[in-house]
């Protein structure tokens, strides 16, 4: 859903108590895994992926130079 806004993504964060959340600083759209080519996201999001192990805290990642 590209129009959900980033305080409706932390709303739904909050009601999911052992969830984690990535933000992508400055991104303008939702859902960037795999698709913004940010490497810091899909660094994180393939590290899950391939051990099923969330990080301890929420993530923040800049957008790339480019």
């Amino acid at each position: 859903d590209p129009r959900t806004p980033h305080k409706g993504a932390v709303a739904l964060h909050g009601l999911l108590p052992s969830s984690k959340l990535i933000t992508l600083k400055g991104a303008n759209r939702h859902a960037v895994y795999g698709v913004y080519e940010n490497t810091c996201v899909d660094d994180k999001v393939n590290r899950y992926l391939a051990t099923g192990k969330l990080p301890a805290n929420d993530q923040i990642c800049s957008k790339q130079a480019g």
